[in-house]
């Protein structure tokens, strides 16, 4: 079997921690990883570009599945994992309205 991806990594991580997250984020959460699964049909996740954008997702899931449940550091890691995705999100977003 093939070595999985850091993006496939990432995603199976961040559904793992999908339950685990504080309360008040379980339904971003959901939406995040949504967000996550739509972006893995685009090709852009394989770009260079890319890259930097899927590992801040990833240093913040690992941050996220290092940290007690309700603690400041998940908090942190809930908000940068937030804000990567969004991040990603928008790059591809741009990048299919430029390409139509």
């Amino acid at each position: 079997m093939a070595e999985k991806t850091l993006f496939e990594q990432l995603l199976e991580t961040a559904i793992s921690l999908e339950d685990k997250v504080a309360a008040p984020h379980r339904e971003e959460m959901k939406l995040l990883i949504k967000d996550l699964h739509e972006a893995k049909t685009t090709l852009f996740i394989r770009t260079a570009e890319a890259k930097p954008m899927i590992e801040r997702c990833w240093r913040a899931v690992e941050a996220m599945k290092a940290a007690q449940v309700g603690s400041q550091e998940a908090e942190d890691g809930f908000d940068d994992f937030e804000g990567a995705v969004s991040k990603l999100r928008n790059t591809i977003l741009v990048r299919t309205q430029r390409a139509t």
